[in-house]
């Protein structure tokens, strides 16, 4: 069973404080948490300093601690990653607060079809299925291969949206570091 502070503990890592790089789509971030973001999750949970609006004040306000518990509620108990061994609940968390929800599921999707055959439709739900290849095909390489997935997700946005390649070294260092943290090079 997959414990969420170990999957954040590295995440979190990544996601450090205030950014507002001009190129980023989803506006200022902190913590990992952007705006737009935010401004999706609605006023109970996106109005931090609970003025009545969700706005770049309420990015600033955010605290680690916020951070941590908006994605337990939206990227990890949603997908039942404490069911999966700890080093593919981190992967499909940690690609889940990075890139959304549905590519993390594609990239496990991907990976399941790649390497277990295992027919799951690439459609970004984690869904029983999805889920069940993940905890019977829990390996090593079924970890690598997840990560290859996203490193490709990342070259192909890169090319395909040039103001987002600004962001691929930083991408893939994280990638890499993420190998480093589960032990696979």
């Amino acid at each position: 069973m997959a414990d969420f502070q170990k999957a954040h503990a590295f995440t979190e890592k990544w996601e450090g404080g205030l950014c507002d790089h001009p190129n980023d789509p989803g506006g200022i971030t902190n913590f990992g948490v952007s705006l737009r973001w935010l401004r999706s999750l609605g006023y109970d949970l996106g109005d931090i300093d609970g003025d009545g609006d969700i706005d770049a004040d309420d990015v600033r306000a955010l605290t680690p601690d916020d951070a941590a518990r908006l994605f337990r509620q939206k990227f990890w108990e949603p997908y039942g990653l404490s069911q999966l061994s700890q080093a593919v609940a981190t992967a499909y968390y940690d690609a889940a607060v990075n890139t959304g929800p549905a590519q993390a599921a594609r990239f496990a999707q991907r990976a399941c079809n790649s390497l277990l055959g295992s027919g799951l439709a690439v459609d970004g739900c984690m869904g029983k299925m999805t889920r069940q290849a993940l905890i019977d095909g829990a390996s090593r390489q079924l970890v690598g291969r997840m990560l290859q997935e996203r490193e490709q997700f990342y070259v192909n946005l890169a090319a395909s949206k040039p103001s987002l390649a600004c962001f691929l070294k930083g991408w893939r260092n994280r990638v890499d570091d993420l190998r480093s943290y589960l032990g696979l090079c």
